[in-house]
C-alpha cells in the first residue's frame, strides 16, 4: 500500500477552511469537509489511544453505544477514507487514504502515537474487508453490451447455465436477487464500499430499454454480478437452497457472456441499441436466443405421489426438487405435480380475452392498438377490420374510441389497464410496459355472474376447494402414472385439501381480504400524531438491523418457510394490488423514488445516485414485507404475543410509506394523482434519525 496520502506544511494555504491540517503537528490527519457523512473506516478514537472501530460498521453512534462509552468522554469521531480521485474511489485500495477527524476541532490530545493506533486499526480494517471483497472482479467487467452474440453462442454450457438461473431466479429466492446482493454485502463490509461496487456495475450497463424488456430480471443480473466480487461471503440473505457456494454464479456468468435474462435468452447489445429510439412495439422485435428448458421447481401446491398412491409434501415446500431431496425420492419411482386453482371459474379471467399484436403511442394523449390475434371474432364498431383500434386517454383513467378525430388533447398514455363503458359491454384494455396488448369484452351477464358467484368459486388459494384445482405434471411422467392418471391425480388433490386446512389455520384471510378493498384514498393522509407516532417506531425498529433490506428478507424467508412461495406471493400480490388502488402503478418502490428524488435535492441539495435509488427502494420494502407477514399468525410475535412489526401494517393501510436514503427518512402518501389530474404524492414529514428518534 502507498503510503498515508501526507499534506505538507508547504501546501497549507491552498487547503480550505473546512479541511485544516493542525500547524506544527507531526501526523497527516485534516478535519473533515463541512457536512461529511460517516463512511469507509469509522472509528471512536479515546485520549488514551484506544481504537473502537468494526467491520462494516459505519455509524459512530452504534460504536459509541455498542462499546458504552459515556457522553463526556474524551474522544474523537475518526474516518479513513480514499483520496485517489476515483469516481468509484473504495475500488482501488491501494491509492492514497486520508484520515478525516470528524470534529470541530483536533484535539489537543491527538498527537503521532494516537495517530499510530488509528492507522493499525485501519490497516486491519483494510486487511479484512478486501479479503471479503475483490474489486478486481468489478474492474475487470466487459460491458455487455458490447459483445455481438447469437443463437450459435448458446452453447450447452449457457443452455444449462439459463435453465438453473431460472430456477434461482424465479423459485429460490424469497426476493430478488437484487435486494439479497446489496442488503447483504452491505452487512458484510459496509454500505460505503458496497455501494461503489454496485454504482459501477449498474451505471456501466442499466437501460430503461432493459427495465421496460427485462424487467427485474435485467437488474437481478447486474446485481448477480456484483455478489460475485464478493468472495469472502458464504451465506446470502434470503437463499435458502441446498447449492453450497455462491448462488448467484450462473447470474454473473450470463451477464459477462453478453446477455440479459427474460424467461430466456437476449443480446444485451441489442436491447442497448433500441435505448435511443425506444417504443413499446419493439419488444416483437427482440430477439429471443435460448428459451428455458422446463423447471424442475414447480409452483403453487407441489407434492410427489409414487405409483402405490402414496402422497409426499410438506408445508413451504412448493418446489419439487426440494422434495425429492426432502423425502430421499428418486425422480424415476415417483410423479411430480403441482396443484392450484383453475383460473377459468375466478374473477382473473372474468369476460372474453383478446391478444392484440403490439400498441403504440401516437402523441398527444391518444394510442393505438394492434390487430387481435383471433381475427374469427367478430369485431365491434369502433375497431377495424382486423381488430385494430385508436384510444383516447382521458384524465380520469378512463378511455374511449377516438376513431379519426385527434383534435383534442387527452391525457398522458402509460402502460396499464383502462376501461371504455360502450352501453352493457365494458371493454378493459390493457398495454404492458413490454409491448403487449390485450382487449377484454365483458358483458353485463358476466358482472351479474361474478357478483353472484358464491365465495368458493374464486379462484385463490384460501377457498378453492379440491374439486376446482387442476394438476399438472412436472417433468417427464412414468408410463405407470399415464395408466392410472385419475388415480394419481386424485391423491394428489386429497393432499391440497389438507394443506390448504393447514394453511387456512395459519393466514388471517379475514384481515387480508379487508386488504382487498384497496386504500381508496384521493389525496395524501395527514400527518396525525399516531401517525407519527408509528413512524417513530419504525424508525426505531429498523434501526436495530440498520441495513435496508434485512428485514425485508428476514420476513420473507419466515413467511416461505412458514407457507410457501405460492402463498406468500398470493398475499404479497395483494397487498401490492392494494398500493395499486392509489393508482401507483408498476413496483412500490420506483413509483415514488423519482419524486423523492427531487424533494431531496430541493430540501437537502441531495443528489440520488443509483445505489442510493436501490437503497430506497429496499428500505421501503422493509415495511412492504413487514406489512405482508402481519397476515400469517404468530410470524414473529413477541413475548406477549403481539406482532412485532404492527406498526408497519398500520402505516401501509394508512397509505403512508416511510423510505430511508441513509441520510434522511421520507413519510410518503398520496395517489399519483388527485381526481383533478394533478400530481398527489407528497413527502409528509421529513428528517433525520437522530431527529425522528428524538421526538
Amino acid at each position: 500500500m502507498k503510503k498515508l496520502f501526507l499534506i505538507f506544511l508547504l501546501v497549507l494555504s491552498m487547503v480550505v477552511p473546512t479541511a485544516v491540517v493542525a500547524e506544527g503537528a507531526d501526523f497527516t490527519a485534516v478535519l473533515a469537509e463541512a457536512g461529511q457523512s460517516e463512511q469507509g473506516f469509522v472509528a471512536i478514537l479515546t485520549a488514551d489511544g484506544t481504537v473502537y472501530n468494526e467491520v462494516a460498521v459505519e455509524s459512530f453512534n452504534t460504536l459509541i453505544q455498542a462499546n458504552e462509552i459515556p457522553e463526556d468522554a474524551d474522544f474523537a469521531r475518526i474516518c479513513v477514507v480514499p483520496d485517489n480521485g476515483n469516481a468509484y474511489p473504495y475500488l482501488y485500495p491501494d491509492g492514497d487514504w486520508k484520515i478525516e477527524i470528524c470534529e470541530d476541532e483536533i484535539p489537543a490530545w491527538y498527537t503521532a502515537e494516537t495517530e499510530a493506533a488509528v492507522l493499525s486499526a485501519f490497516e486491519a480494517w483494510k486487511s479484512e474487508v478486501y479479503s471479503i471483497f475483490d474489486p478486481s472482479v468489478i474492474l475487470s467487467l466487459v460491458n455487455p453490451q458490447t459483445i455481438e452474440v447469437t443463437e450459435a453462442d448458446v452453447t450447452d454450457d449457457i443452455q444449462a447455465t439459463l435453465d438453473k438461473w431460472a430456477d434461482v431466479d424465479s423459485n429460490w429466492m424469497v426476493c430478488y436477487v437484487r435486494n439479497s446482493v446489496p442488503t447483504t454485502t452491505q452487512a458484510a463490509v459496509g454500505k460505503s464500499i458496497a455501494d461503489d461496487a454496485w454504482n459501477y456495475v449498474v451505471n456501466m450497463i442499466w437501460t430503461q430499454t432493459g427495465e421496460d424488456l427485462a424487467g427485474h430480471s435485467q437488474v437481478d443480473l447486474l446485481a448477480a454480478y456484483v455478489g460475485s466480487a464478493f468472495p469472502g461471503i458464504s451465506e446470502w440473505e434470503g437463499y435458502f437452497g441446498a447449492e453450497t457456494g455462491y448462488p448467484f454464479a450462473e447470474g454473473a456468468k450470463l451477464l459477462s457472456s453478453g446477455f440479459l435474462y427474460f424467461n430466456g435468452l437476449v443480446s444485451a447489445k441489442q436491447v442497448k441499441e433500441f435505448d435511443d429510439n425506444y417504443a413499446p412495439e419493439q419488444y416483437k422485435d427482440l430477439t429471443v436466443l435460448a428459451n428455458v428448458n422446463v423447471s424442475d421447481t414447480g409452483s403453487a401446491f407441489a407434492c410427489l405421489v409414487d405409483e402405490e398412491g402414496n402422497a409426499y409434501w410438506s408445508m413451504g415446500t412448493d418446489y419439487v426438487s426440494g422434495l425429492l431431496t426432502e423425502f430421499g425420492k428418486d425422480a424415476a419411482e415417483v410423479v411430480q405435480l403441482n396443484v392450484g386453482p383453475k383460473q377459468e371459474n375466478g374473477q382473473q379471467n372474468i369476460g372474453t380475452t383478446h391478444v392484440a399484436v403490439g400498441w403504440s403511442d401516437l402523441g398527444n394523449g391518444y394510442f393505438s392498438t394492434g390487430e387481435w390475434e383471433e381475427t374469427t371474432d367478430a369485431m365491434p364498431a369502433f375497431c377495424a377490420a382486423d381488430g385494430s383500434a385508436t384510444w383516447k386517454m382521458n384524465e380520469d383513467g378512463s378511455i374511449e374510441p377516438a376513431g379519426e378525430d385527434m383534435s383534442v388533447a387527452g391525457a398522458t398514455v402509460n402502460p396499464g389497464k383502462y376501461s371504455y363503458v360502450d352501453g352493457d359491454v365494458t371493454w378493459e384494455v390493457m398495454i404492458a410496459g413490454n409491448g403487449n396488448t390485450q382487449l377484454t369484452e365483458i358483458t353485463a351477464e358476466d358482472l351479474a355472474a361474478q357478483a353472484e358467484a358464491p365465495e368458493e368459486e374464486r379462484s385463490t388459494y384460501f377457498n378453492t376447494p379440491a374439486p376446482r384445482t387442476e394438476v399438472k405434471v412436472i417433468g417427464p411422467a412414468p408410463a405407470w402414472y399415464d395408466a392410472n392418471k385419475e388415480t394419481y391425480d386424485e391423491a394428489a388433490r386429497v393432499a391440497y385439501a389438507d394443506w390448504q386446512n393447514q394453511i387456512l389455520e395459519m393466514v388471517d384471510v379475514d384481515a387480508l381480504n379487508e386488504t382487498l378493498k384497496g386504500m381508496g384514498m384521493d389525496y395524501a393522509t395527514p400527518l396525525t400524531d399516531e401517525i407519527m407516532e408509528d413512524f417513530v417506531e419504525w424508525v426505531r425498529i429498523w434501526n436495530e438491523d440498520a441495513i435496508a433490506g434485512s428485514i425485508n428478507i428476514g420476513i420473507s424467508t419466515m413467511g416461505y418457510k412458514a407457507v410457501g412461495p405460492s402463498i406468500w406471493n398470493e398475499m404479497d400480490n395483494t397487498v401490492l394490488a392494494n398500493y395499486k388502488s392509489m393508482d401507483h402503478e408498476g413496483c412500490p418502490g420506483p413509483t415514488t423514488s423519482t419524486f423523492i428524488a427531487a424533494y431531496a435535492l430541493e430540501h437537502y441539495g441531495k443528489v440520488i445516485d443509483a445505489a442510493t435509488d436501490d437503497y430506497m427502494g429496499s428500505t421501503m420494502n422493509d415495511v412492504y414485507s413487514a406489512h405482508v407477514g402481519s397476515f400469517i399468525r404468530n410470524l414473529f410475535d413477541d413475548e406477549d404475543g403481539n406482532y412485532k412489526y404492527q406498526v408497519a401494517h398500520d402505516l401501509w393501510e394508512a397509505g403512508c410509506i416511510p423510505f430511508f436514503d441513509g441520510e434522511y427518512w421520507y413519510l410518503v402518501s398520496g395517489p399519483d394523482f388527485d381526481p383533478d389530474g394533478n400530481p398527489a404524492v407528497e413527502v409528509i414529514y421529513s428528517a433525520t434519525p437522530a431527529e425522528i428518534l428524538a421526538e
